[in-house]
């Protein structure tokens, strides 16, 4: 098997900011010059991310509209030795994003895998988070039938432990309302918003304290919700 993957390229995973592209990765910038492939979920994260690493080139988009063809010349350049670098619109890749697919496809071709680490959205959050994290139960997105994601904050309703949840900006109203009604007044919620962007801030408190603040649902900022 070692024989088989030094033939075979590598698939980079690389991590990028959360809001300020001077968070990107040392590493992750330098992946960036080196591979041989680049590809990204979306154009604007992509234009960011090189032009931070001061670069002009072509990649592909893998997202959950574009992956077949990606995924065909991912395969392509992996078995004739290339190397690949994967980076996700924020954060590390692979958390709610289509990084996954590629990881299985380089373990399905025996290529090799590096990881370049850096900034999370979910850490960050619990980073600024008073309640206690020493164990949690990550939810990530929730189902987007609303009958599937009630049905599924009923469920985590019951948990014994704290729940970190990741939605869409433009669901954050039903998601809090959602919350409201299934969590006992006993829960709170902390809201980590635009973490690292020019409107980062934190909000705790009940959820009918959450939903009273109505610029929160004008702005559609990228949330974490801890629970």
């Amino acid at each position: 098997m070692d024989q088989v993957k030094k033939k075979m390229g590598t698939l980079y995973m690389l991590a990028t900011h959360l809001g300020n592209t001077e968070d990107i990765p040392q590493r992750s910038l330098k992946a960036l010059k080196t591979a041989d492939l680049l590809v990204f979920e979306e154009d604007r994260p992509a234009r960011a991310a090189l032009k931070a690493a001061k670069l002009h080139r072509e990649y592909l988009k893998f997202s959950e509209h574009i992956q077949k063809e990606t995924l065909n010349q991912i395969q392509r350049s992996l078995q004739s030795g290339k190397t690949v670098a994967y980076m996700s619109d924020q954060g590390c890749p692979s958390f709610a994003d289509p990084g996954r697919q590629l990881t299985k496809l380089a373990f399905e071709l025996n290529a090799m895998i590096k990881v370049i680490p850096g900034p999370s959205s979910v850490t960050a959050a619990i980073s600024a988070c008073p309640f206690d994290t020493s164990t949690f139960h990550y939810v990530g997105f929730l189902p987007r039938q609303e009958q599937q994601r009630l049905q599924a904050l009923k469920s985590y309703s019951q948990a014994d432990s704290t729940l970190v949840i990741l939605d869409t900006p433009y669901r954050l109203k039903k998601l809090l309302e959602s919350c409201s009604q299934f969590f006992s007044q006993k829960w709170s919620g902390f809201l980590a918003l635009d973490i690292t962007g020019e409107k980062e801030s934190y909000l705790m408190g009940s959820f009918k304290k959450l939903l009273s603040n109505a610029s929160l649902f004008e702005q559609k900022l990228n949330f974490v919700l801890i629970v």
